[in-house]
């Protein structure tokens, strides 16, 4: 994968997580605002609801942005990611119907010997 690429997805997943961030914070706050009246009082106002986790959000992207080991960590796990073979979209639907008549096969087999078992309890009670 060409070095300009890999910056870009390194930004947009910074930016992804900084998103996550602004929405974790904001959720946390309404939550805390629900139970104490502080908080109520601090999230009554627009500049500290939409302000705090807008704070929170440019922080987390500038230290991942900025930060030389994050940036590294990063670049190694979009470039090992691109090496990835992918199987194709008939293998993804062969491989999940083989999941799915396993499933069922196991719900069988567990329903079976769940059956056995209450009766034979049954037949040892009476």
């Amino acid at each position: 994968m060409e070095k300009q690429n890999v910056k870009k997805v390194m930004t947009l997943s910074f930016l992804g997580a900084a998103i996550l961030a602004y929405v974790v914070v904001n959720i946390v706050f309404r939550a805390l605002a629900a139970d104490l009246a502080l908080v109520a009082r601090l999230y009554d106002k627009d500049w500290v609801s939409n302000g705090l986790p807008l704070i929170v959000a440019v922080i987390v992207f500038s230290v991942m942005q900025f930060s030389p080991k994050i940036v590294a960590w990063a670049e190694d796990v979009v470039i090992e990611v691109s090496k990835v073979v992918w199987p194709t979209g008939r293998d993804t639907f062969v491989l999940t119907v083989v999941v799915c008549v396993f499933c069922v096969i196991s719900a069988a087999l567990l329903m079976g010997i769940d059956f056995i078992a209450k009766n034979l309890v049954q037949f040892i009670i009476q």
